[in-house]
């Protein structure tokens, strides 16, 4: 891989080890190296090139792999997908995806002349290079902040190298535009705070990813559990999808051994099945599964999964503020919450009293949950209502289309 060769190389010399010395941060000094470098490119811009990455070159999922599938099926850009991952990068190119080697030169020379460049999680998505001051860099993100960020450039030792070998890589000199789908003054505020941008590059649009929900495929609910290996014979899905820990990156469903079988034993009568779905981030996964208990592999699209899923059951993630475009049940379960609160990440707004569902807290509690749901679904039904609005501005299946629009990538 051409960063680890970079890296290899440096590590033999002594600016590397005066980094190390002068504790320079190791992506600090490829970024460094990448910038430069990449002024040895022209950044002549290709006006027909778009470029798009996603979840640090880790996965093809997000806003970015449904802008991707629509630009290919309906323009005639030039669009490709940066990877970070060999595999990956093999499995999507049999799907016919156009990828490119993130790490590698010829990257570099495609970063310098794209006209558009579309990411979900910032620069890690790519590699930092000499932007073309003709290229457009589009932060399209992956969710409402309802926990609290912790930005990179927040830290001093990255903003102190950063100002000092001059890289310009913080969001306000990178962003030109911030996509969002809500236009509630606090959610304006908490980006404009925790990003660093002026209000001015935020924009309402909506998330490409949610246009999903208003397909008018009549098949794509019949293909999307045939893709994931679910029976079409089950009358109902719940989908578990916790967010992460950061102090603990196991996925873990902390039910005891017996109330695990009388969860089953619900599902069964029920003729439903629970999908156990970990955040991305996880290392490690201690779902224990049952004949109605199924483990989904945590890379997948967790969009393709809320469209085919009838309850979310779900925690801190805002993984619900697109659910509730749906307008279908959510419980919470927060077992950990207090500890969460104050120990963890910590959360922006007070679930207590704005979550759409209830916030359980025991195994015991999830059981009978799941009995009463249509109780639960009726007694919420208002809140999520308002909070639908609150956070989804635009529910029309048109969010992609908008944001094209606005670039005038389309008419």
């Amino acid at each position: 891989m051409f960063k680890e060769i970079i890296l290899r190389v440096l590590s033999k010399v002594k600016i590397f080890r005066l980094a190390r010395l002068f504790k320079i941060n190791v992506d600090i000094l490829f970024y460094f190296i990448t910038i430069n470098i990449s002024k040895l490119f022209s950044s002549k811009v290709d006006n027909k090139l778009i470029v798009l990455g996603g979840s640090s070159g880790k996965a093809f999922i997000g806003n970015t792999k449904y802008l991707y599938k629509y630009l290919t099926n309906n323009t005639d850009y030039r669009v490709v997908y940066f990877i970070k991952s060999q595999i990956l990068n093999q499995k999507l190119n049999n799907r016919g995806v156009r990828t490119i080697n993130a790490y590698s030169l010829k990257a570099i020379k495609t970063l310098r002349r794209a006209r558009f460049i579309f990411v979900t999680h910032g620069l890690s998505d790519i590699i930092p290079v000499r932007f073309s001051p003709k290229t457009t860099f589009i932060e399209t993100w992956h969710g409402i902040l309802m926990k609290k960020y912790v930005n990179i450039d927040d830290t001093l030792e990255y903003r102190k190298w950063a100002k000092i070998l001059n890289l310009k890589i913080e969001n306000d000199n990178v962003y030109d535009y911030f996509i969002t789908p809500s236009d509630s003054e606090q959610n304006l505020m908490i980006l404009t705070k925790h990003f660093r941008i002026p209000r001015k590059k935020i924009k309402v649009i909506g998330y490409p990813r949610n246009d999903i929900f208003y397909s008018q495929d009549s098949n794509l609910s019949k293909n999307l559990k045939t893709k994931y290996n679910i029976s079409q014979s089950f009358k109902e899905i719940l989908l578990y999808a916790p967010t992460f820990r950061d102090d603990d990156l196991t996925a873990r469903f902390p039910l005891s051994e017996g109330d695990l079988k009388e969860m089953n034993e619900l599902l069964k009568s029920r003729n439903s099945i629970l999908l156990m779905k970990a955040h991305k981030a996880e290392k490690k996964i201690e779902f224990r599964s049952f004949s109605n208990i199924k483990n989904i592999i945590k890379d997948s699209d967790i969009q393709e999964l809320l469209f085919i899923s009838d309850i979310l059951i779900t925690d801190y993630s805002s993984v619900y503020v697109d659910y509730l475009l749906q307008n279908r049940p959510i419980l919470f379960f927060t077992y950990d919450y207090e500890y969460y609160e104050k120990e963890n990440r910590g959360l922006q707004y007070d679930l207590k009293k704005m979550a759409p569902g209830p916030l359980i807290f025991t195994g015991k509690e999830l059981i009978e949950s799941i009995k009463n749901i249509s109780i639960i679904e009726k007694e919420y039904e208002h809140k999520r209502n308002l909070l639908n609005k609150e956070f989804n501005k635009y529910q029309d299946g048109k969010s992609t289309e908008r944001l094209l629009k606005f670039l005038k990538i389309i008419d």
